[in-house]
């Protein structure tokens, strides 16, 4: 046709209204996927109202991940034959959504080792909501009293290392274990109970994210608990009720208390 009678846009124009580019256009015509109606005089490509409608069904398939080369088929296709091509198309879709989860996984988990592998460090407010606002004095002290043993060296590794999720873990486990032992102290469970070594089992996984605890350095600790006054803040009256507890455990586990080594 060489009439523009019926023609509306030209090439610059369809791609503006269709967001694509001429190059794009020019590659529907030579594929015959979107053949513009109408010819200008001087054989330039004008689009009808029609052709514009045709190109934006071409964009919600493409967008729908058909291929091109099925588009055409798919466009000028019965309703029924649309339809099963389009379940079919669903199908592979929520296939490749499903690959696509699997390597958003895959791709997260290398994330976490990357982060763990470069020695992801605590920043101070972390260390603070998970040890207690008193944290930077302790940490000093503890520097000067254990700095040059391997048990501090450990200590700062650990602690450096944990991530958000493993920070708020450990604070859990502190919080669950201070009701378990408030709760064992008011049902009056006795020291060298089988309920109390569970409780003593209990505050040695409290600790041993932070450092290598043994039965041993669980006394000494649970000492430090009732000499040391800054301690109530963490189990209040029930310090010298874990002692007895952890001494009974100790003591059953053959262990002299009244020649009690850091080992």
């Amino acid at each position: 046709m060489t009439d523009k009678e019926d023609a509306h846009y030209t090439i610059g124009e369809a791609a503006e209204i269709l967001q694509v580019s001429t190059r794009t256009l020019r590659h529907w015509d030579e594929i015959g996927l979107l053949t513009p109606s109408w010819r200008s005089w001087g054989d330039h490509r004008l689009y009808s109202e029609a052709d514009v409608e045709r190109g934006m069904n071409i964009l919600i398939y493409r967008g729908a991940g058909v291929a091109l080369k099925d588009i055409a088929m798919l466009i000028d296709a019965s309703a029924a034959s649309r339809t099963d091509i389009l379940r079919h198309q669903r199908t592979v879709l929520v296939d490749k959504v499903g690959h696509m989860q699997e390597l958003i996984e895959a791709v997260d988990a290398l994330l976490a080792a990357e982060t763990h592998a470069k020695g992801r460090t605590m920043s101070t407010e972390d260390k603070i909501e998970l040890f207690g606002e008193n944290w930077p004095a302790y940490q000093e002290e503890a520097r000067q009293r254990w700095g040059d043993t391997e048990d501090y060296k450990v200590n700062q590794e650990k602690i450096a290392r944990m991530s958000p999720e493993d920070i708020q873990a450990a604070k859990q486990n502190s919080e669950d274990f201070k009701v378990d032992l408030g709760n064992a102290h008011a049902a009056g469970i006795a020291p060298g109970t089988e309920k109390a070594q569970e409780i003593v089992d209990k505050h040695l996984a409290t600790i041993s994210p932070y450092m290598p605890l043994s039965r041993s350095k669980q006394v000494i600790l649970a000492r430090m608990y009732v000499a040391d006054d800054r301690f109530a803040e963490a189990y209040g009256d029930n310090c010298q009720y874990l002692l007895d507890l952890v001494e009974a455990q100790a003591s059953a586990e053959g262990i002299d208390l009244a020649n009690v080594q850091w080992e």
